[in-house]
């Protein structure tokens, strides 16, 4: 073979592979938002792999894109679309796999001495717990506190009242994804604080290991590990919280395991 020809061939799959590792990312939700910021971590990471940025108008239009775009796409998919078989449940063979998840945090007002200690949370009265008003995790949430202390009452909110009732004392306690600068008591699940685990507190509870989550998904078999080692992951300021889902184990183990906790949260809440 010559020197010419073994050149050719060269030039020839260096381009082809340059071709093939152009991915487009899909973002589908409010700019800026949480989804949108977890999209971008994964635009950014695939530096000269990304293609285009796609933008569609909600996850029922980006399901779309998955089941007709001939070109490679990718994007982060909240787990909780893939229960029920609804508008955006996506079929199985465009889910990636797990990507990453934020265990929700139990924070208190920092000047509230008596949220504080523990023993007020377990053995107190009257004790008031907002949470996000949704759909779907409420349910699942107030279930948990319920078994925890039977005087605790869970209290629903959305948007600015939610950001405002731990402060003004109306609540004794709020479940976060973000604790920000507020004290963290107790947190479902493993976390960088010390704080008490939801199974220190109720062993073996079906809701002890519980948080916000997001899926890969794809039209394209894209070895998305690659986010967690890009520059892109490792200098997030925010969203910190999020950390690797089940990194390491197969896609089956992953799913089962992600279907698993959304049948139980979507029982609790029917």
């Amino acid at each position: 073979m010559t020197k010419k020809l073994i050149l050719t061939l060269l030039i020839m799959m260096f381009s082809f592979s340059a071709y093939a590792e152009k991915i487009n990312v899909m973002k589908y939700s409010r700019p800026g938002g949480l989804n949108d910021r977890m999209a971008t971590v994964i635009a950014d990471a695939l530096g000269d792999r990304l293609g285009d940025i796609i933008t569609v108008k909600n996850c029922v239009e980006a399901k779309k894109v998955f089941e007709n775009s001939p070109d490679p796409v990718v994007t982060v998919w909240s787990t909780e679309y893939q229960y029920g078989g609804k508008k955006c449940t996506l079929d199985d063979k465009y889910v990636l796999g797990t990507f990453v998840k934020s265990p929700y945090h139990l924070v208190y007002f920092g000047d509230n001495a008596e949220a504080s200690d523990i023993n007020h949370l377990l053995k107190g009265e009257n004790i008031k717990v907002g949470v996000w008003d949704s759909a779907f995790w409420s349910a699942a949430q107030a279930k948990f506190f319920e078994d925890l202390n039977p005087n605790i009452k869970t209290i629903r909110y959305k948007s600015k009242p939610f950001r405002t009732a731990l402060a003004s004392g109306e609540i004794d306690y709020k479940l976060v994804s973000f604790p920000g600068e507020n004290p963290v008591i107790a947190v479902l699940g493993e976390n960088q604080y010390g704080a008490k685990t939801g199974e220190d507190l109720l062993p073996g509870h079906v809701f002890a290991d519980m948080g916000y989550s997001y899926l890969v998904a794809g039209n394209i078999d894209f070895d998305y590990t690659i986010v967690f080692q890009s520059d892109a992951w490792k200098n997030r300021k925010r969203d910190i919280t999020y950390t690797p889902w089940m990194l390491g184990s197969s896609k089956k183990e992953q799913l089962d395991t992600a279907y698993k906790m959304l049948n139980n949260v979507g029982e609790a809440s029917e």
